[in-house]
Parts: structure tokens; C-alpha cells; sequence
């Protein structure tokens, strides 16, 4: 048999750095050849038998499925029914992760004993596997009954690597479900739909949150504001999104919720582009957007201060300056055209490139109706003084300084 050479080496080399996705840097005489190659080999060895391990393992990546069923037995005792639909046998290890569905929070086990049979199950069957958490969790605890919320496991086969683990509903307990109330219907802001076009106002009026009546509408919407471009003699011009202009953050120290603390201030307030208002009608064009600058309501469920919905309390549209002539041109606005001579007094912001209008006004009339109604269709947000607070402290805040927290990056 040949000696190994420099080009073994290579060649060893280039195909362990193909396999395992590293990059073997060169180095003078720290190990012999010898040496060198047989880590080489070994290396090699060891990723194609970890990579072949890996490929006959049951993955939902590679196709592989199943079904899941748990029920509670109790004194923390669960069964799960397990239906294997791959043509791989399924091992399951003797590890899992509680977790409730709401918050996705892990409930940390009081120890690791946790114990599991039947976690093989063959391919193309099915099996019952048991596992008991008497020993390691607060049974008494999970067994309180839960309000509209549910425990769930995360199941693997392979130290939960994407791919190889499974979520699984578990109800230690009846959940206790709340009456949902009907949701009063959204009433059209009269005082912006009499300054909407007349052909156009049909569609202010009509409010769904279906989605199909709602594409249906904005299809018909799209035609109508086409025909009236058509008839318009005038030049209409259509806005921007440059991405590259923003509006800052309010600077350190300006408080908005005095219950959340000042290094988290800056995410009560959310910075958006939109194509649509809350009631999912479109701002102008099916092509066009706004930033909107929103208020982040809490949700009445979790206490995170990052979680929550935006509401929208300001709407800008940008325009590049040099396809547009004040006196001359018009712009398309909810329903609405509108000269940039009368979007003057709307006018917030100018550079070199573009100018920037806030146009809530055409928007919605009344800050306090906008607000309630908003409310009225999200029950799982919470409106409280304090929120309330935090949302006319925003509005007053960026109503004032707005024009001077725009930015370039």
C-alpha cells in the first residue's frame, strides 16, 4: 500500500470540510502527517456515521408523520395515543417539556424523574405510550382548572432538534371557557366620509372583517377609484415608501407609562408601514402605504410589556419632491383627491428628496371615537386609566415633536 502523501491530505481534507461545514486552516508541523491524517479519518468517520444516524432517525423534515392523542388519567398520569404513519420506526426519548399554551412559558419540573413506557412505536402502527410526572411536578397545581388556556408537552426524538420534536394538547382539568360577547358593529366616521369622493363612499361605509367580502370589496373599490382617475383631469401622484426614512425613537427619559420602566418606554410606541386603517379599508391605492406611528395596547391576558396590538395614531405619506408641482398636482388619500396645495398645512417634514404629510385627519375625525371603536373589536386588549394615559401621552408627545424625530439611515 502507497505512503500517504500531500495530496491525501488534501484531499481528506476537502472532504471532511464538505461534510462537516468547517474550514481547516493551515498550520506549520504541529502534528506529523501521520498523525495529522489519522484525526482526519477519525473525524470523517465520525461525521458520515453521525450524518447517517441523523438521516434514519423519524423527522418531520424528511416527510415523516404521526398523530398524537393525550389523556389525563390522573394522580399525574398521562397516556398518549401515538399513531406512526412513517415507514421509520419512532423512538421516543424519556424527556419532554411542559408548557402552556398562552404565554408559551415552560412549567419547570420539581425533578427529573419523570418516568415513560411504551416509547417505541413501529412503523405504520400504533401504540400507547404512558409517561407519569408524579414525581417531578406540582400535581395539585395542574390540576387547577385553567381560563381559556390548556397545557401542552413538546415530545422528540432527538434532543428536541428542529424537526424532531412534537407538540402535544394535555388537559389535566375541564378549561374554564369565558362568554365571548358580540362585537357591536363598526360604525363609518361620518365626518371624513362626507369629504370622500361620492362614487367612492360605499366603501367607507361598508365595514367587514370577513376576508373574502373584505377582498371582494377592495377588488370593486380598485376598479371604482381607477374609473374615477379616468374622469379626473388632473395629474394624480402616487406616494412612497422610502425605507431609508424614519422617525426616531422619543429620547431617554420621556415617559409615556409611568407603570413600565424608562428603558422600556420605547416599546409602547410601534412604527409601521400600512396599506390599510384598523378597519382594513386601504389608505389610497392598492400599491401604496404609510408609516404609521401606533400606540401598543396591552393585551388583558399577559403581563409582558413587548406584548400587545398597535393602534395607529398617526398616518404619514411620503412623496419624492421633484415629481411633484404644489400648485399643480394632487395626491390620492382615503377616498379622497386632494391637492398638495391643501396638504400643506398636513405638511411635517422636507429634505432634498421627499416630503412627508401626516394625514390623520383624513383618516379618522375624532382621536377618542378612533380609540373606543378600535377597543369595541379587540375585547382581548386591556383599556384601562393607565393605558389610556399611555396612549394620549403618546399622541401628544409625537403630535408636538414629530417633525423633528425623522432620521435618514
Amino acid at each position: 500500500m502507497n505512503s500517504f502523501n500531500r495530496d491525501n491530505l488534501n484531499h481528506i481534507k476537502h472532504i471532511f470540510e464538505n461534510r462537516a461545514g468547517v474550514e481547516l486552516t493551515e498550520r506549520k508541523a504541529i502534528l506529523r502527517p501521520i498523525r495529522t491524517v489519522a484525526v482526519l479519518v477519525a473525524a470523517i468517520a465520525c461525521c458520515l456515521s453521525l450524518t447517517a444516524f441523523a438521516i434514519n432517525l423519524f423527522s418531520s423534515l424528511s416527510g415523516d408523520d404521526l398523530g398524537l392523542h393525550a389523556t389525563y388519567d390522573g394522580n399525574g398520569v398521562v397516556s398518549i395515543m401515538v399513531e406512526n404513519r412513517s415507514d421509520k420506526e419512532l423512538n421516543f426519548q424519556s424527556v419532554l417539556k411542559l408548557m402552556l399554551w398562552s404565554t408559551g412559558e415552560e412549567i419547570q419540573p420539581t425533578s427529573d424523574t419523570i418516568v415513560f413506557d411504551g416509547t417505541k412505536i413501529k412503523a405504520h402502527a400504533s401504540g400507547t405510550m404512558t409517561i407519569d410526572l408524579s414525581n417531578a411536578y406540582d400535581i395539585e397545581m395542574l390540576e387547577e382548572p385553567l381560563t381559556d388556556d390548556s397545557y401542552y408537552f413538546i415530545l422528540t426524538n432527538n434532543n428536541f432538534v428542529f424537526g424532531q420534536d412534537w407538540t402535544c394538547t394535555v388537559k389535566f382539568a375541564e378549561t374554564i371557557i369565558t362568554p365571548t360577547e358580540d362585537i357591536p358593529p363598526v360604525q363609518a366616521d361620518e365626518a371624513i366620509l362626507q369629504e370622500v369622493a361620492e362614487s367612492l363612499q360605499y366603501y367607507f361605509e361598508t365595514i367587514t372583517f370577513d376576508l373574502e367580502e373584505r377582498h371582494a370589496l377592495n377588488a370593486e373599490y380598485m376598479k371604482a377609484y381607477a374609473e374615477l382617475f379616468e374622469q379626473f383631469d388632473g395629474n394624480i401622484v402616487p406616494s412612497v415608501s422610502p425605507f431609508t426614512l424614519l422617525v426616531g425613537d422619543a429620547p431617554s427619559g420621556i415617559i409615556f407609562d409611568s407603570s413600565v420602566s424608562t428603558e422600556q418606554q420605547y416599546l409602547l410606541v410601534g412604527e409601521h408601514w400600512s396599506s390599510s386603517d384598523t378597519n382594513f379599508n386601504l389608505l389610497a391605492t392598492d400599491t401604496e402605504t404609510a408609516l404609521t406611528i401606533s400606540a401598543l395596547l396591552p393585551f388583558t391576558k399577559y403581563t409582558d410589556v413587548d406584548t400587545g396590538t398597535y393602534l395607529p395614531l398617526f398616518y404619514i405619506f411620503m412623496y419624492e419632491k421633484d415629481t411633484i408641482e404644489i400648485e399643480r398636482d394632487y395626491a390620492f388619500i382615503y377616498g379622497q383627491i386632494i391637492s398638495f396645495s391643501a396638504l400643506e398645512k398636513y405638511k411635517i417634514y422636507e429634505d432634498e428628496q421627499y416630503v412627508c404629510y401626516e394625514a390623520s385627519e383624513l383618516i379618522y375625525s375624532d382621536l377618542t371615537e378612533h380609540i373606543q371603536s378600535f377597543v369595541s373589536q379587540n375585547p382581548n386588549v386591556r383599556y384601562d386609566e393607565q393605558v389610556q394615559m399611555r396612549v394620549e401621552n403618546i399622541h401628544s408627545y409625537f403630535k408636538e415633536n414629530l417633525s423633528e424625530l425623522f432620521f435618514t439611515r
